[in-house]
């Protein structure tokens, strides 16, 4: 059923059921599966001449340690995103034309990301690389912030939303925005060293987590101490 407003129930009274939100979800979860899986492409056994020998193929795994790196990131990145996304949709029972919209342009940066991935693992060094994926993944954070403001803002979550995580995972999303925001001038100002940038992205996943762990804990231990 489709209001003036353009949104999707995913059940009508009388008539057949829209399984658009299904849909949607089935196709967010493919992409994001097939994305991960492309970044793996760049993983590649060392083709060396017979004999092989163990100093040989020590060095050739060194040199292909950049693009080992850059998956492990790369497939932590998306997954995260995947986790965001999960979080945000599982409460939500109907679309909006501006939701799926957004989604799908969601589902356009992480169905590119092997790409800035492929580029980085190969010429991190070089400051338009490390630019690029940041500026790819800046895109892609910002569409999340911006699903979350949907769902706020057309009321699409029916199911109960625990305040403390949307608070905490909205700060998670802001953290890694400033993290690929500071990538786009790192590789121009600190050269070969930009990419090292990235690592704190581990600071920003884990900082909004525990801090409402601490919030949480502080009013238990008055409340034993009392």
């Amino acid at each position: 059923m489709t209001t003036a407003e353009g949104d999707y129930t995913s059940s009508t009274e009388g008539k057949a059921e829209d399984n658009s939100l299904g849909r949607l979800l089935t196709l967010s979860d493919g992409v994001f599966a097939i994305a991960m899986t492309l970044l793996a492409l760049d993983l590649r056994v060392p083709d060396l001449p017979e004999p092989v020998t163990n100093t040989a193929l020590m060095a050739e795994l060194g040199r292909e340690l950049p693009s080992i790196l850059t998956f492990l990131l790369s497939f932590y990145v998306v997954a995260s995103y995947w986790a965001s996304h999960h979080r945000l949709m599982r409460s939500v029972t109907t679309t909006h034309r501006k939701l799926l919209r957004r989604t799908l342009l969601l589902l356009l940066l992480v169905a590119a990301m092997p790409f800035p991935t492929s580029l980085l693992g190969r010429y991190g060094s070089v400051p338009i690389a490390l630019a690029l994926y940041g500026a790819v993944n800046v895109l892609a954070v910002l569409l999340l912030l911006w699903l979350r403001h949907d769902v706020e803002s057309f009321g699409l979550a029916a199911g109960p939303v625990d305040p403390d995580e949307w608070r905490w995972s909205g700060w998670e999303l802001r953290g890694n925005l400033v993290v690929f925001l500071l990538c786009i001038p790192a590789g121009y100002v600190l050269g070969d060293k930009g990419p090292y940038v990235l690592l704190l992205l581990v600071v920003s996943s884990r900082a909004a987590p525990a801090w409402q762990r601490w919030r949480r804990r502080g009013p238990e231990q008055v409340q034993v101490g009392r």
